[in-house]
């Protein structure tokens, strides 16, 4: 699926030296097999550079991560408010970087009739719109669940755990290796189970009293034969919010070479939850 065992090898043994000798750092001891490893936890770094690796998120000759965006295209089924809905056309977008998600929805009720509904948040904003970049509507109140959704997809997944730091902690539950770490800007705790490969197969968020669980399979490339990034996404997405199945997707297409993404948070969004929160300090 990309390089050969051999090849990542050779480049990782020459490039993390180098890389920690132009930080003016000593380069780490070398992770020894695990045949020969102590018994206990896995190494953290190691992990997490797996996991990514896994993804296809380390780019160039220094293997940093240059995933900043992401498009994804799918269909399937939804719950809301315990009505059924099939969902015709999903399209998610994804930045990392701001960070900021859309989710555009067109979905079909028992009623036969079709509904759009685009829901987006950036950074601590929330709203929704008619159309994509116009006529928001505040929905300050779904803002941090929106915000958790984009680190729970298995590149955000990967993502926040590096950013949290030592308060990551890697275990092994039923010989599948846990990431478990904190959004602290949330008040969330995730935990993410890897498979063999170091692929992401589920990721279980806690959020008060809020448990959302979503498993993730059938990894691949869906960018399309001619347009191939080596970046894995699932094809399949299923999301359960306190046991229940709230969407099943699966994934037609993908844009992962960081297609053009942006959310800008429209102003009277922003006067809006900006005066909420002012009022509910007083």
């Amino acid at each position: 699926m990309r390089f050969r065992a051999l090849a990542v090898a050779i480049v990782v043994a020459l490039a993390v030296p180098a890389i920690h000798a132009q930080q003016g750092r000593p380069a780490p001891t070398p992770q020894r097999t695990p045949a020969s490893a102590p018994s206990g936890a896995p190494d953290l770094k190691k992990v997490l550079y797996n996991a990514a690796d896994a993804l296809g998120m380390l780019r160039g000759s220094q293997e940093v991560d240059r995933v900043a965006t992401i498009r994804y295209w799918a269909a399937g089924t939804m719950t809301v408010n315990g009505q059924s809905y099939k969902v015709t056309s999903y399209l998610g977008s994804v930045n990392y970087h701001v960070p900021g998600m859309r989710a555009d929805i067109t979905r079909t009720g028992p009623d036969g009739k079709a509904q759009r509904r685009i829901e987006v948040v950036s950074d601590k904003y929330a709203w929704d719109e008619a159309q994509p970049g116009t006529n928001g509507t505040p929905a300050a109140e779904s803002a941090n669940v929106r915000q958790l959704h984009i680190w729970m997809l298995p590149q955000g997944a990967v993502k926040a755990a590096t950013a949290a730091g030592a308060a990551t902690r890697v275990t092994v539950e039923g010989g599948s290796t846990m990431l478990t770490f904190p959004i602290a800007s949330l008040g969330a705790t995730v935990k993410a189970t890897l498979d063999a490969k170091s692929l992401i197969t589920n990721v279980e968020a806690r959020m008060g009293t809020t448990v959302i669980n979503t498993s993730y399979s059938e990894y691949g490339d869906w960018n399309g034969d001619d347009y191939l990034s080596d970046v894995m996404f699932p094809r399949h997405i299923v999301e359960k919010v306190g046991g229940v199945t709230v969407l099943d997707l699966t994934v037609s297409k993908t844009n992962t070479y960081n297609p053009y993404v942006v959310m800008p948070v429209p102003d009277n969004v922003e006067k809006a939850q900006t005066g909420s929160q002012s009022a509910a300090a007083r």
